[in-house]
């Protein structure tokens, strides 16, 4: 087996996802396009530090959690398998799945914060027109980028491969089957 590194350093991944972060000024253009600027400017109040700071924090413990549980169901793991953290130096929590899961797995439990978090409030907030909803999706579709780092680094990685979650850097280290002389090894 041969064990290839896709990862980036979790500070240079705060930069290197900055790209994927057009996903939640999207959101926000969709919503004003339609249903106007009115309900952003009433909800700007979510971001005075009494509302947003608790919301961003049990916000991203949920999100940690929702890599966990989803990586556990995908990957029919324990949650003894799952380790949580914080990288001081780059204050980045995280969930670790340590043990390697098919990258099919990986990918399902990597974007479900994003959908759970981001996407579906988004969708909710633009059907009701809620400013307050919408103001949140953004900020956790926002903080799933460095996730949607991580899919785009193993984008080309056959759906079956085994991949293993990296213990310090934004990816994964993925194996894949080496073929010599012929032989699968």
């Amino acid at each position: 087996m041969k064990k290839t590194d896709y990862s980036v350093p979790m500070l240079k991944a705060q930069t290197a996802s900055l790209p994927f972060a057009v996903i939640a000024v999207a959101e926000v253009v969709i919503f004003a396009a339609v249903r106007g600027g009115a309900p952003i400017k009433a909800a700007g109040d979510i971001l005075l530090p009494w509302y947003f700071l608790p919301i961003f924090a049990v916000g991203i413990i949920v999100h940690e959690l929702i890599h966990a549980f989803s990586w556990m169901f995908a990957g029919k793991l324990s949650f003894s398998q799952m380790k949580f953290g914080f990288q001081l130096k780059t204050l980045t929590p995280y969930a670790h799945c340590t043990v390697p899961i098919k990258k099919s797995a990986y990918v399902f439990g990597t974007v479900m914060p994003a959908v759970l978090l981001g996407f579906l409030p988004f969708a909710f907030s633009l059907y009701a027109g809620n400013g307050w909803i919408l103001i949140i999706a953004v900020l956790f579709t926002f903080a799933a980028a460095g996730d949607f780092l991580i899919i785009w680094l193993i984008r080309s990685v056959a759906w079956n491969a085994l991949v293993e979650d990296h213990t310090e850097n934004a990816g994964c280290f993925v194996y894949e089957r080496t073929v010599e002389n012929g032989e699968n090894k």
